[in-house]
């Protein structure tokens, strides 16, 4: 089976500064897959070790 495998960091808004959007990363990400592998809301490390792990199995 072919695995196309996505990885999500979610970010949050930060109030702008001189008209510059301004961002950073929640420490969260999403992992899933076209197998149907779906991780949710989880911490980044275990979003990027799950995506690893599963392509290597």
């Amino acid at each position: 089976m072919q695995h196309d495998v996505r990885f999500t960091r979610e970010t949050r808004d930060l109030p702008p500064v001189d008209g510059w959007r301004r961002i950073e990363p929640t420490g969260y990400a999403h992992t899933s897959c076209s197998c149907g592998l779906d991780t949710g809301r989880v911490p980044d490390t275990e979003a990027t070790s799950t995506a690893r792990t599963h392509t290597a199995a």
